[in-house]
């Protein structure tokens, strides 16, 4: 009788999670979405950490039962019909209809527990999590001719891109963005010329906007809190406080919260495109030097983009949002690219390049500290030089 209750607990949490994001999940909501009393919600989980934390393994869990039903899904001659690439787009497809907003929600549940007493936990769950999602393309049956190098860039891809097209509010849209990215990836694994998208120069560095002391105290605290716990909870009295300023202050600045976010969106852009073209980033610390601060823990930028992503992958009232962090991510890959030499690539192949370090660093994340680094900067020359060099 508790099991059920507690599973049907999480199940209600879940939906709520989904449907209104991280911030909709409290003690009391999720008592009442259950409908049952708060003592009960008290007496399964004691705190709202603990609560996160199973409702991390009930969605890990779930995703990973999508995952295992999907991978018999072709049989023999189908696979020789249809091809690696046409395989994993179909799969790719069924995926996100089933799962998208729980993968999603993955990471977001993972990056609220940083630094609580729930962190550890968390991390185990994100490992397993991460390493299933790893084990699931790699042994994938369509690409068992790759070498170990080209199923593990198959699967980072594959994985990676998720979010990404999730951002794509129609699902033909969506369905076609994946196509192309696939098809490229698979041609520039087997080494095969591809037809670049006509030339263009990267845009130049944004400016980065001079604003009075406070309200740029403002701005910086809306880029730490979001990138920690999504922006659906961001209120004008969390922000106050984060920055260390009155309450009066921000709303004298800033009327709404979305006047906030959108401030501090285009701070993050500007801090996110503008690091990855730095002269004074050498080659071997490249992707490092991007993603990671001085203590090896994710930048706030680059947390907060992934906040935004998932803000304006939930809201289909943010269309314009989505579209631009969208492009920024597009145009980051391609600055990187284009960073490091490699000049004969597009647009499509900073997309593919973007989905496939979001997989990396979330998996260098989950590694101790002192060893972040090292990963980022070995795969990832690895990686480019098999893609484009």
């Amino acid at each position: 009788m508790v099991s059920n209750q507690v599973d049907h607990i999480l199940a209600a949490t879940m939906r709520l999670c989904l449907d209104q994001g991280l911030g909709a999940v409290t003690m009391r909501s999720v008592a009442a979405a259950a409908g049952v009393t708060s003592s009960a919600i008290v007496y399964h989980f004691k705190t709202r950490e603990r609560l996160l934390v199973a409702l991390l393994d009930h969605i890990e869990n779930a995703v990973a039962a999508s995952r295992s039903r999907l991978i018999d899904a072709f049989d023999e001659e189908q696979l020789a019909f249809a091809g690696p690439a046409a395989c994993i787009m179909a799969i790719l497809h069924r995926l996100l209809d089933e799962q998208g907003l729980a993968i999603i929600a993955l990471s977001e549940i993972d990056r609220f527990l940083r630094d609580t007493e729930a962190e550890q936990a968390a991390r185990t769950i994100m490992c397993r999590a991460w390493d299933r999602a790893d084990r699931f393309w790699q042994n994938l049956p369509v690409i068992a001719d790759e070498d170990r190098e080209g199923k593990a860039i198959w699967a980072a891809a594959a994985q990676g891109m998720i979010p990404l097209v999730m951002l794509d509010r129609t699902p033909v849209l969506r369905d076609a963005r994946i196509a192309r990215i696939i098809a490229r990836l698979a041609d520039r694994l087997a080494r095969r010329e591809v037809q670049l998208q006509p030339p263009w120069s990267p845009p130049e560095p944004l400016a980065r906007a001079v604003r009075p002391t406070g309200k740029q105290q403002i701005v910086d605290a809306t880029i730490r809190l979001s990138g920690k716990g999504g922006i659906e909870a961001l209120t004008h009295r969390k922000i106050a406080a984060e920055a260390g300023l009155s309450v009066a202050s921000t709303t004298y600045f800033y009327p709404t919260k979305d006047d906030i976010v959108a401030d501090a969106a285009y701070d993050v852009q500007a801090r996110a495109m503008n690091a990855v073209v730095d002269g004074s980033v050498p080659p071997p610390m490249f992707m490092s030097r991007i993603m990671l601060d001085e203590r090896q823990e994710e930048r706030p930028e680059m947390a907060t983009l992934t906040a935004f992503m998932t803000a304006a992958i939930r809201s289909p009232e943010r269309g314009q949002f989505a579209t631009a962090v969208r492009r920024v991510r597009g145009l980051d890959g391609i600055r990187w690219l284009a960073a490091r030499g490699y000049r004969q690539t597009d647009r499509l192949d900073g997309i593919l390049w973007a989905a496939t370090s979001v997989f990396l660093v979330q998996k260098a994340l989950l590694q101790p500290a002192a060893e972040r680094a090292a990963i980022l900067d070995d795969v990832s020359d690895v990686w480019l030089t098999r893609l484009f060099g």
